[in-house]
This record gives structure tokens, sequence and C-alpha cells, in this order.
């Protein structure tokens, strides 16, 4: 991605963002992907309009999955674009490489994946934040099955709003914030305590919504704390 294709889908994204519904509608599963690449290859498509014209047969079920799927996909290649802008930072040029996203300093290799806190783990945000560990297991554990599934270093991405649920999106395209918070993850890469789970290496970044357009951030195994943003 060139910085003028960052430039103008993040835009979008940040656009679009009120369209996109917060739930999938259905569970991720192999057969509704199946069902869409009959129609197009989602990963080629660039805008919300050209995905909605081609989706308009289907059911509202269908909809609503399709519509979230396109929306993270976009924004995981917004993420990862934030992370290979750092000098440090390769991106695999193999976007169907499940094994990494993106490499730093040579050596260390991580999938990135965007997500939110597990609904069952956000009556205690404090003690997700303090406790990665068990919110690390949960989302290997509880990973989509089918083609989806597998066993990777992983950088999981936690997007949370204490003032709404619904603002989700906003953190998602908070790329302003992303693109400092990433920056020093990269430059302090080599002093991150990491976690291990199941043979693989793997931390957090947790960024949270803690008052509106209040933005705050930690990276487990290097911040004993959320941090405030400075620029």
């Amino acid at each position: 991605m060139t910085s003028e294709q960052f430039r103008t889908l993040s835009l979008d994204l940040r656009r679009v963002a009120k369209e996109i519904p917060l739930s999938w509608g259905h569970v991720q599963n192999n057969r509704y992907d199946n069902e869409l690449k009959h129609y197009c290859n989602i990963f080629a498509i660039m805008s919300l309009d050209e995905l909605k014209t081609i989706i308009d047969s289907f059911d509202n079920d269908h909809k609503s999955y399709y519509l979230r799927r396109w929306y993270l996909l976009r924004c995981a290649d917004c993420d990862e674009y934030l992370f290979y802008i750092n000098p440090n930072v390769i991106h695999n040029p193999n976007r169907f490489d499940k094994e990494w996203d993106i490499k730093i300093n040579g050596h260390l290799l991580f999938d990135i994946k965007g997500t939110v806190i597990p609904q069952s783990m956000r009556g205690d945000i404090s003690q997700v934040i303090n406790s990665p560990e068990n919110v690390i297991q949960f989302y290997y554990d509880q990973q989509s099955t089918g083609v989806r599934y597998d066993m990777q270093n992983r950088l999981f991405v936690v997007h949370h709003s204490m003032v709404d649920l619904r603002r989700e999106f906003y953190l998602r395209c908070a790329w302003g914030s992303k693109a400092s918070i990433y920056q020093r993850f990269a430059e302090r890469a080599e002093e991150i305590k990491f976690f291990e789970y199941k043979g693989c290496t793997t931390t957090i970044i947790y960024i949270i919504e803690t008052e509106k357009n209040k933005v705050q951030y930690m990276i487990a195994g290097l911040d004993p704390f959320l941090q405030s943003l400075t620029y």
C-alpha cells in the first residue's frame, strides 16, 4: 500500500464506519465466505459502495456478515501499513501467508489481529487490562474454526470504548493515535516481555477510549498501566 492509497482508504473507512454493523449477524464461517467467492474476491474490493452493489441480492444476515468482514479486512490493511512504515518493520508481500503480517528487527514475526474485549469479560475491564494472559488464552482457544483456524505468533490490537461500545469503529479508525502507538511498539520491541501460549509468541496492544474522544493505550509486557498519547 502506498501513502496515497492509505490516505484514501483510511479516510473512507472513517466516513462509512456508521454503516457497518457492530455484530457479524452470523458466526464467522467458511460457508458464507465461499458463497461470496462466486460473486467477487472480497480482498480486491476497495470501496463500500462496490461491495454493497455486489451483495444486494443477499439476505440481511449475509449482508451484515459481508459488510463487517470487508470493513475489518480493510482496517487490517491500514493497521499493517502503519506498522511497516517504520524503518525496522517489514511487511509480508504475500497477503495469503497466514504465518506473519509483519517482521520487526528481522526476527520478530507477528500476525496482526484487530479485535475487541470478549463480551464475557467486559464486566471488569481493569482485570482484562491487568491480566492479559487470560485474554490471550481466550483469543487462541475460542478462535473461529475452519480455514481461519491457525496457531502462529500474534499481536492482538484490542479496541474498547468505556463511553459506548458502539464507538468501536471510532477506535479502529483512530489512525493518528495508532501511528504513534505502533511506532513506539516497533522502537521498543526488544524490551517487550512477550507472552508464550501453546508455542506462540504473543502480546496485546490495548486501545481504550476512557472518556469521549480521549484515547489511552497499553502495550502488554512493556507498560504497567494505560498510557496517555503524546504527539
